[in-house]
């Protein structure tokens, strides 16, 4: 048995990431810049990629329970992002507006086996959480998508920090009341979900989506696709 597999035979807990792992879009649609350019903009994935969510990985952020809160921050945030898009100054607001209505069509979909995956999980004793970069209230999508109920559950939003800074990860923990190196974090994205895993002192699990493996056996466990890693508890834990 590897190192990997013999750690994650002691595990007491499986921690998932949310979008990107557990669930993923109905439909697909365009990016900002994209849907920015549609309107006759300048905009380019490069800028976007600055002033997204994603770019402030690692970050500490204001929380929905602050003043201003983290909807200010980041409705601050998507202003300058239109500004260098070349959106005039008067028309920021009611393109912002546009914007938000256009993210509001994200629906949430379950991956196909994630249900069987987190009642496997449970069936083998482990406790279940989820942690999650998240700009929202996630119950009502957790709800949407027909997910079951966690054990613990933590949003950058909510916390005031986002992946892989090491709060969400401690805060998980001690929400699940299982040790760090008793749980086991499933995730797609390597630089918060896995990076942020391993500082904290748990077990990664690397849902891989295609690309390459990053050439950590020993430490990373690595899986193509969530049904991969299903497969796996289902058969070997």
């Amino acid at each position: 048995m590897s190192l990997v597999a013999r750690r994650l035979a002691t595990t007491e807990a499986v921690v998932f990431d949310f979008y990107g792992t557990l669930v993923e879009h109905d439909t697909e649609f365009p990016a900002m810049w994209e849907f920015l350019n549609s309107l006759g903009y300048r905009s380019h994935p490069e800028l976007e990629s600055a002033f997204e969510p994603n770019a402030f990985d690692g970050c500490l952020t204001p929380t929905v329970a602050e003043d201003p809160d983290h909807q200010s921050w980041l409705e601050g945030n998507w202003r300058h992002f239109l500004r260098l898009s070349g959106v005039p100054e008067d028309d920021v607001d009611h393109v912002l507006k546009q914007l938000q209505d256009f993210q509001a069509t994200y629906r949430p979909r379950a991956v196909a086996c994630a249900n069987d995956l987190i009642g496997v999980v449970r069936e083998r004793g482990r406790k279940v959480g989820l942690c999650s970069n998240w700009e929202t209230p996630i119950q009502p999508c957790l709800d949407e998508a027909g997910l079951p109920p966690f054990d613990a559950v933590t949003v950058s939003a909510e916390e005031g920090a986002r992946k892989p800074h090491g709060l969400l990860f401690d805060r998980v923990a001690a929400e699940l009341g299982v040790a760090a190196d008793r749980i086991a974090f499933v995730g797609d994205t390597w630089s918060a979900d896995v990076v942020g895993a391993l500082r904290a002192g748990m077990s990664p699990v690397w849902i891989r989506g295609g690309r390459a493996s990053r050439g950590l056996p020993d430490l990373v466990a690595e899986f193509d696709t969530l049904g991969d890693f299903h497969r796996y508890i289902r058969d070997s834990l």
